[in-house]
């Protein structure tokens, strides 16, 4: 994934190998295209104004799915990464040889604080308010400290 929990903006777009959001959604509010696109505008304007901001990026890997960042404060806080169910055993060795384990299977505490779950596919709803297409796994990624 190459991103970590509490990055600005700039950060994770420098990951990502594209624009700042912050800095597109500046620019957005400062054009003509305000009244073009009512509900983008009303999500950058929260972003510049609170910080809070979710971007969802179609996978292009092999693997396929969604990967969607919660921005809170301007800082990444949240982590969701739609995987295929078949990945599930390697993915809870990887886990499991890099992080602590809290619930075996389920739950895993990074040095830094990060909170690294996985969670049902039919849960994609309450972090993103969009209803999956998969019927795989989630991988969630937060602040353990919040």
């Amino acid at each position: 994934m190459g991103h970590t929990i509490g990055e600005s903006s700039m950060q994770w777009s420098s990951s990502e190998n594209t624009t700042d959001p912050l800095s597109r959604c500046q620019e957005l509010l400062r054009s003509s295209f305000l009244n073009v696109l009512p509900d983008v505008t009303q999500k950058c304007q929260a972003f510049v104004n609170k910080g809070d901001y979710l971007i969802i990026l179609q996978d292009g890997s092999r693997l396929g799915g969604e990967r969607a960042y919660r921005f809170i404060g301007w800082k990444l806080a949240l982590i969701v990464v739609q995987l295929p169910r078949e990945h599930e055993s390697d993915l809870i060795k990887e886990l499991n040889s890099h992080f602590a384990v809290v619930e075996p299977g389920k739950k895993w505490l990074g040095k830094d604080g990060a909170a690294i779950e996985i969670r049902p596919n039919a849960e994609y709803n309450l972090f993103t308010g969009k209803t999956s297409k998969s019927d795989g796994l989630l991988v969630v990624v937060s602040s353990a400290n919040i």
